[in-house]
C-alpha cells in the first residue's frame, strides 16, 4: 500500500492505500430494485463489517460508534479500514488512521434497506486525487482508485482526447454540539460545476444552425443549472424550480412525474420527490471568467463548431456569432451525459437543497446532484490536489455511444491552415467564416 501523511491541527492524519481500482457496491434504488443507488464499500466496526458510504458531496467525515441508527454524538479521532465492497471476501483496500469522524450515523441509502456505518465524504477524499469508473452495465460494480497526485497537464489530457473541468471547491460551514458554544468549521470539499439540462439533441448531419453576430446566448437551448457532483446519491437530483425551467423545453409540465421519496445520506427521513425523465446533461466548468456566456450556450457554439468541421469538405462555413478577427472562438470542454436520466425532482426549501447550500452566500446557488446513477458510461478522475486549480478529468468508458457518453475537450480558436483535433477530428481548419 501507499502512505500520504498529512499534519493539521496537532495530528498526523495518514492515509494507506492501493493504487489498484477498488470495486465498490451501489446502493438499490428500491426495495428489491437495481443497484444504481450511491456507492458502498466495506467498514470493519465493532459490530463487523458494515457498509461505508463513498460520497463526494457528503460534507463531513463519518463512522458511528454503536449501532445504527444511534444517538449523534460528537467528534472524535479514529479509523477508516476501507474494505472491498464488492467481493465476499472484503480484503483491506484502504486505511485512513488518525482521522477526523464525527459519531453519527448518515441517512439510509436508495431504499431504507441500506443503512450505511459511516460515509467517506469530500473532506477525506478532497486530500487526493480520486477517480471513478462507472460502467453502464449496473450488473458491474462502480470503482475507486486512489492516487497522491494525478500525471498530465491539461493540454497532453486533452490532446488525449479527456475534458478537464476546472472547479472550486464548495461547502465550507459551522457545526455546533447541541446549544453549546462547541462549534467546527467543515472545509470547502464539494464539487459543483456549471451544467447545460435538457438541450436539444444534436448530430453533425442535421441542417445548418444559423447563427448571426451577437446570437450567441439566443440560439441555445436547455437550462443553466449549478450542480454537485454526489457518488452517494444514484439518481439526479434536481430543484422544483430547476425542473421548471428545464420542462418546457421538454415538452412537459412543471408538475410532471410520479410521486414518490428520496432517501439520502444527508437525512435520516425520505425527502418527499417526484421521479421525471431528463434526456441529457452537458457538464462544463465550475469556475467562470469574463468571457463565459452560460454552460447551454458554450454548448451550443462547440456544436456548431463540431459542425462546420464535420461538413467542411461540402463547403460549410463558421457562423458569425462563433468568430472573432477571422478566427473562431475557443469552446470550453465538457462531458455529455444521456440516454433517458432518471431524476428526483425535490422542493427548493427542503432539507436537502438548503444543505447544499449552506456555505457563503455569494456562490451560485447549488440546484441538485449528478448521481452516480447519471454517471453510468463515464470516467472521472476528481483531482483535487492539482495545481493551480482543482479539475475534473471527465471521458468516457469503452464500449458506448454518443448518446450515452461524450467527452470534449476544449477547441481552441485556431487560425486557417492550422491543424488541431478538435471532437474526435483531425482536421485543418480551412472552412472560411460565413460572409452573412
Amino acid at each position: 500500500m501507499l502512505s500520504v501523511l498529512f499534519v493539521g491541527c496537532g495530528s498526523e492524519q495518514s492515509l494507506d492505500f492501493d493504487l489498484d481500482p477498488i470495486p465498490l457496491d451501489r446502493a438499490p434504488v428500491e426495495p428489491g430494485g437495481p443497484k444504481s443507488g450511491g456507492l458502498l464499500a466495506q467498514v470493519t466496526t465493532p459490530a463487523g463489517l458494515r457498509p461505508l458510504l463513498v460520497d463526494t458531496a457528503f460534507p463531513m467525515n463519518s463512522l458511528a460508534r454503536s449501532e445504527c441508527p444511534s444517538t449523534p454524538g460528537w467528534t472524535y479521532t479514529g479509523q477508516l479500514d476501507l474494505r472491498d465492497g464488492w467481493t465476499g471476501t472484503a480484503p483491506l483496500r484502504a486505511s485512513f488512521s488518525n482521522v477526523g469522524l464525527f459519531d453519527i450515523c448518515p441517512g439510509a441509502v436508495g431504499d431504507p434497506s441500506v443503512q450505511p456505518a459511516g460515509v467517506v465524504g469530500g473532506p477525506l477524499l478532497s486530500n487526493l486525487s480520486v477517480g471513478f469508473d462507472f460502467p453502464t452495465s449496473l450488473d458491474l460494480p462502480a470503482t475507486m482508485s486512489l492516487w497522491p497526485t494525478y500525471p498530465g497537464s491539461d493540454d497532453q489530457l486533452a490532446q488525449d482526447g479527456r475534458a478537464v473541468l476546472h472547479f472550486g471547491l464548495r461547502g465550507s460551514f459551522a457545526v455546533a454540539q447541541g446549544n453549546g458554544d462547541n462549534s467546527l468549521l467543515l472545509p470547502n470539499s464539494r464539487v459543483a460545476l456549471a451544467v447545460c439540462a435538457g438541450a436539444r439533441p444534436f448530430a453533425t448531419t442535421d441542417p445548418v444552425e444559423t447563427c448571426a453576430h451577437g446570437e450567441f446566448v439566443q440560439r441555445a437551448s436547455g437550462a443553466d443549472l449549478t450542480l454537485a457532483i454526489g457518488t452517494g446519491e444514484g439518481p439526479l437530483i434536481l430543484s422544483a424550480s430547476a425542473w421548471a425551467r428545464m420542462a418546457p423545453g421538454l415538452g412537459l409540465s412543471a408538475d410532471a412525474g410520479s410521486a414518490g421519496s428520496l432517501y439520502t445520506p444527508f437525512f435520516a427521513q425520505p425527502t418527499p420527490a417526484r421521479w421525471v425523465s431528463v434526456p441529457r446533461l452537458a457538464v462544463f466548468q465550475g469556475v467562470v471568467d469574463n468571457s463565459w456566456q452560460g454552460a447551454c450556450a458554450e454548448l451550443a457554439h462547440a456544436r456548431r463548431i463540431e459542425w462546420v468541421l464535420a461538413n467542411e469538405q461540402s463547403g460549410a462555413c463558421f457562423q458569425q456569432c462563433d468568430a472573432s478577427g477571422g478566427q473562431t472562438v475557443a469552446t470550453h470542454p465538457y462531458l455529455e451525459l444521456g440516454g433517458s436520466l432518471v431524476a428526483a425532482v425535490v422542493d427548493d426549501h427542503s432539507d436537502l437543497i438548503l444543505s447544499l447550500n449552506a456555505d457563503v452566500a455569494n456562490n451560485p446557488e447549488i440546484e441538485g446532484i449528478i448521481g452516480a446513477a447519471t454517471l453510468a458510461g463515464a470516467r472521472l478522475r476528481l483531482d483535487y490536489q492539482a495545481q493551480p486549480q482543482a479539475r475534473v478529468i471527465a471521458s468516457c468508458l469503452e464500449g458506448g455511444t454518443r448518446d450515452t457518453c461524450f467527452a470534449s475537450p476544449s477547441c481552441p480558436a485556431t487560425p486557417q491552415g492550422q491543424q488541431h483535433p478538435c471532437f474526435g477530428q483531425q482536421q485543418e481548419w480551412s472552412a472560411p467564416v460565413c460572409s452573412q
